[in-house]
């Protein structure tokens, strides 16, 4: 609601009409109170702007930004993009005109200057030039790697194939470097409680090197969240957890809700969670995206089993890019080199996986697929649902 309308204060006296349902005029009081908190509305033409760089896509950055009123800075609470793919963290000013748009982010700023400079005491910004320079490095002895460690890039197998989700940063790649860092952090301490905490640090650091999309933000935000609750001793269920983080998101920038990467990303983790075994969670995660990826492209229906295939061996990839780039940044590159070489034939594999799949028939963009797909992922949630009650019910019978 908030990506088109922003309501008037006015409009908070409005619960004082469903008085006699308590619970529906407190959820109404809060839906207008943060469409009124997070929702822009600015008019902004021949204006002085500057901030920086808070995420990088391919081929533009997100901003955020401050503009001068003529007489004070004063801060843009959302989003805004330019159509310059900058290093994360770099300082921008731009002179120009602010424009809306129908995607995320809602805002982008048509220059008529534009100036950006490096900052040096930048964490961010250093640590996204390292990343990108191990990028470089690895993309020398083969291109799929920065592909895999978070460049933004196309390759036309990969993406008839279906298998382009793998160069997506998201809960694959975040998920499978907090189990590296687990397992690392294990070597130092045997404490619960420092171990998981340590093991945050490089799925962080891996975040802010690969440009911190929504879907790599999603994913750390939810290992944050599980973390505390554990610290906590606190259980609780994958799909709320991954519906909080969803909600706090799209309250923090409800603009988000115009991203179609929002909903591939949350949608395809739904799917995995609601699944019963490893098979059924590849289905889940294609059947959560594909309604979306319908809009945009065409589906390759057969992705499932080229998902299956080639899960091991980019899981081999990644860890070991992971080990390559921590010789990288102690400067041993010989090592590091040694290990890029030696994960060659995975990479191969995967490629060719990728190519085989890709000559294979797929289902064309159109509004129709994407309403077939999404019909169907909502079967497979009541089917999901239903054979985890019967596998409840047994169990209790059988106690």
């Amino acid at each position: 609601m908030g990506t088109y309308i922003k309501f008037p204060p006015l409009l908070l006296i409005l619960p004082i009409m469903f008085y006699k349902r308590p619970r529906f005029a407190m959820f109404i009081f809060l839906f207008i109170l943060a469409n009124i908190l997070t929702v822009p509305n600015v008019d902004l033409k021949d204006t002085e702007f500057v901030g920086s760089v808070k995420a990088v896509n391919s081929g533009s950055s997100v901003l955020n930004l401050s503009y001068f009123d003529g007489k004070n800075w004063k801060k843009l609470n959302f989003d805004v993009n330019i159509y310059s793919e900058e290093p994360l963290g770099t300082i921008v000013y731009a002179k120009g005109e602010l424009r809306k748009t129908t995607s995320h982010p809602r805002y982008y700023i048509k220059p008529t200057f534009y100036a950006t400079t490096t900052d040096y005491n930048s964490f961010i910004n250093k640590t996204y030039l390292q990343f990108d320079s191990f990028r470089s490095f690895a993309n020398a002895i083969d291109p799929f790697y920065q592909n895999l460690f978070g460049k933004s890039a196309r390759d036309d197998d990969f993406v008839k194939s279906g298998l382009y989700h793998i160069f997506c940063v998201s809960g694959m790649h975040v998920s499978l470097l907090y189990i590296f860092s687990l397992s690392l952090a294990g070597l130092f301490t045997y404490k619960k409680i420092p171990k998981i905490l340590i093991a945050l640090i490089f799925p962080t650091i891996f975040v802010i090197g690969s440009g911190m999309n929504i879907p790599s933000i999603r994913a750390l935000l939810m290992i944050y969240l599980w973390t505390l609750l554990r610290v906590l001793d606190i259980k609780i269920n994958p799909i709320n957890l991954v519906s909080l983080v969803g909600i706090a998101m799209v309250l923090s920038e409800p603009g988000i809700a115009l991203s179609l990467s929002f909903y591939m990303t949350f949608f395809a983790t739904l799917g995995v969670f609601a699944s019963t075994n490893n098979i059924t969670a590849n289905i889940g995660g294609f059947l959560g995206s594909s309604p979306f990826v319908a809009l945009i492209g065409s589906v390759n229906p057969f992705s499932i089993i080229a998902t299956m295939l080639v899960s091991f061996p980019v899981e081999i990839v990644m860890f070991g890019l992971t080990a390559a780039y921590i010789f990288y940044s102690i400067k041993l590159y010989a090592i590091s080199s040694l290990i890029l070489y030696g994960l060659q034939p995975f990479s191969w594999f995967t490629k060719a996986v990728a190519h085989i799949f890709s000559k294979l028939p797929s289902l064309p963009n159109h509004f129709i697929i994407s309403l077939a797909f999404a019909a169907t992922f909502a079967i497979y949630l009541m089917w999901s649902e239903h054979a985890k009650s019967n596998v409840e019910d047994n169990a209790l019978t059988s106690l």
